[in-house]
């Protein structure tokens, strides 16, 4: 199936998968049933199954399992069934099944994992963020780089460039991005999360998460996802392989807002939260990883 049916005037974007435009259509909807949703999500069975899978995972401290997906949605909302399908959905049908040498897809899903966890602990942690589970917040951090996706799967050979660059000169993938294609990641995702009708919060917060001002009055969640990715990238592997970026814990407290001793906080909460997430993190197991990391 082509994938990059529609422009965006610099890349091509890909479609949004079927099975996303009917969650999101009828989740939409106030008066759907979760019976209704249900029959939705059960018609593509590898979104069902994460869905599920993701229900009863540990993240979500589930003390009755839910042995249906109308169950799992009556216990997660419509609102988290929308957010999990859209990650469902990009993995599944974005990350690319190339392997590109200095790059690794699976680490770049852990630190994105990560990055989830943080911008929830931080978002939870600022004033205006509400304590305890953030969908918005996890789906934000864990989709922050979904335009690296659409670089690699649409551009190949300006992706083992970018890739080159950060290697040989030190600098952030962003960066490269504009010297090389005059655009970057974060612009490119936000765009996609605009052509699939992703809330206009994760619209901006993806958007801007290297510049968290220029999402305006969503800026606190953008905030949150720029800091979160600095501290995934502090604390765990790099996805480019031989590139690794000194960041202190000042760095990330002075990007989130928040004062330095509330790091080690926001650290045990990531850990923790990764110890919980192993049926997301699993869902690495079948994305390719680098021929260089292998043979590190």
């Amino acid at each position: 199936m082509e994938m990059f049916g529609r422009s965006s005037g610099r890349i091509d974007l890909p479609s949004i998968p079927a099975a996303l435009a009917r969650v999101i259509q009828i989740t939409n909807n106030e008066n759907a049933s979760a019976e209704q949703v249900a029959g939705v999500v059960m018609l593509d069975q590898s979104l069902s199954t994460k869905v599920l899978r993701i229900a009863n995972s540990a993240y979500y401290g589930r003390v009755k399992r839910a042995e249906t997906i109308t169950e799992a949605i009556v216990a997660l909302g419509f609102s988290s069934v929308r957010n999990l399908a859209a990650s469902a959905s990009v993995v599944d049908a974005l990350f690319p099944k190339q392997m590109f040498p200095g790059f690794s897809w699976q680490d770049m899903w852990v630190h994105s994992v990560t990055c989830a966890l943080a911008t929830e602990a931080i978002y939870a942690r600022t004033a205006r963020g509400a304590g305890g589970k953030n969908e918005a917040a996890f789906v934000a951090g864990l989709l922050h780089d979904v335009g690296k996706l659409i670089v690699a799967r649409a551009l190949p050979q300006k992706f083992t460039q970018i890739v080159n660059v950060c290697r040989e000169q030190g600098c952030e993938m962003a960066e490269a991005e504009r010297g090389i294609l005059s655009t970057d990641h974060a612009e490119i995702g936000g765009e996609l999360t605009q052509e699939w009708d992703f809330p206009t919060k994760l619209q901006a917060a993806i958007a801007h998460h290297h510049d968290p001002g220029g999402a305006e009055e969503h800026e606190d969640l953008a905030t949150a996802v720029q800091a979160a990715n600095l501290l995934a990238k502090r604390i765990g592997r790099s996805y480019i392989v031989e590139w690794n970026v000194e960041i202190s814990p000042k760095e990330v407290a002075d990007a989130a807002g928040l004062r330095e001793e509330d790091m080690e906080y926001i650290v045990t909460r990531v850990r923790e939260g990764l110890q919980q997430c192993g049926d997301i993190l699993a869902w690495s197991k079948s994305m390719p990883s680098s021929d260089l990391a292998a043979a590190a």
